[in-house]
């Protein structure tokens, strides 16, 4: 990081898979459109639109941000005196905090200047987090508890069909269950991809056709399987 603070957009039109590491610095993130799923431990949590998530230093966690995602992210280097929060896990996104990131995002992304407008936002926004405080009790606080079984189920690769689970999670999603579970099969293929194994081998592990990673690839990741 070349400043304490950075602030950034992002758009994700295909699907990233992100490996499992530890955070080289402490930061949030806030999504606009679409969903970010985070894996800690054994238990993955769902960050959907108009909700923050802070993944302090030095925290293992793998990302998978879904097609079409939308989200600022704001990095704190190691480097920061300022006290920050030690927990990981969902932050309410106060109007005030709200506001500064639709600031940051209107500054001009080829000159980051800390000593201008962009720094002074920065350093509120600094300031907002001092106290934060956050927690993963919940595996999305955009869905009603009483289908957290059935979300806990979806994105640990089971199939949910109860009508009203499913019309609570797919506005969630920002996609369909089915659209879903294809991202979730990809994501597999990335992973297995990643640890040496080879289309045909990946195929008969998930039992599919080749064609049909292609195909689901292409749409999804934006590129066939290597």
């Amino acid at each position: 990081m070349k400043q304490a603070i950075e602030f950034s957009k992002n758009e994700h039109p295909f699907l990233f898979v992100g490996s499992r590491r530890k955070s080289h610095n402490a930061y949030f993130i806030v999504v606009t459109s679409g969903s970010i799923l985070i894996r800690l431990g054994k238990h993955e949590h769902l960050v959907s639109k108009g909700h923050g998530f802070w993944v302090p230093f030095d925290c293992l966690h793998a990302v998978t941000i879904l097609p079409g995602t939308h989200f600022f992210n704001v990095a704190f280097s190691i480097r920061l005196r300022q006290p920050l929060c030690r927990e990981t896990g969902f932050f309410v996104v106060t109007p005030l905090l709200d506001a500064l990131l639709i600031e940051l995002e209107k500054q001009p992304a080829e000159n980051h200047d800390w000593d201008g407008v962009e720094g002074r936002l920065l350093k509120v926004v600094a300031d907002q987090v001092s106290n934060l405080s956050a927690s993963t009790q919940s595996l999305s606080p955009a869905i009603k508890k009483q289908y957290h079984s059935a979300l806990a189920l979806l994105l640990d690769g089971n199939k949910v069909t109860e009508k009203s689970a499913v019309q609570a999670i797919e506005p969630v999603l920002g996609m369909t269950l089915k659209e879903f579970e294809a991202c979730l099969t990809i994501r597999e293929t990335v992973k297995l991809t990643r640890s040496g194994r080879k289309l045909p081998q990946i195929a008969a592990q998930l039992n599919t056709s080749e064609v049909l990673l292609n195909t689901l690839a292409m749409a999804i990741l934006g590129k066939p399987v290597q």
